[in-house]
């Protein structure tokens, strides 16, 4: 899956959606987690009752843990003068015409540790939320904020 635009398409400013650090953090909890889980494995198969069940349920959840971790490290947000496009486990795509309300959350100077995200309600989706960590994905999350075009076409 890529968002790479096909020949011809409209100009778009494109990144990251997470930041480094929360990419890192991400991956220091997913280590602890996995540290934790194969000692609590090794517990609960040697204790008396332990169940395969509960080993299962832990298998299922070291998985989900490490399915969005990946989507984590993968997530790109794309801002086009038309749309917004997050990747994720289920890609998230609103057109801009449709959006009623819109709330950038971003602290200044802070955005290297938490990752400015734009939440926008629509008429039919309700609200929608997409994260960026890059700077020309942040200033057209601002642009939209402000009831601008998206790429500084004034």
């Amino acid at each position: 899956m890529s968002l790479a635009p096909p020949a011809g398409a409209e100009p778009a400013v494109e990144g990251a959606a997470f930041t480094p650090l929360i990419k890192g953090t991400a991956a220091a909890l997913i280590a602890g987690l996995a540290a934790y889980g194969w000692r609590a494995a090794d517990t609960l198969a040697t204790a008396p009752g332990g169940s395969r069940s509960t080993l299962l349920f832990l298998g299922l959840l070291a998985a989900l843990a490490a399915f969005c971790f990946w989507w984590i490290l993968i997530s790109r947000t794309r801002v086009t003068a038309t749309h917004l496009h997050q990747t994720w486990w289920s890609d998230k795509r609103v057109v801009l015409a449709e959006v009623t309300q819109t709330k950038l959350i971003l602290i200044p100077g802070l955005t290297w540790l938490i990752a400015p995200r734009l939440v926008v309600r629509t008429r039919s989706t309700g609200s929608v939320v997409f994260h960026a960590a890059e700077r020309p994905v942040i200033a057209a999350f601002a642009r939209i904020s402000l009831g601008l075009p998206p790429l500084g076409e004034d």
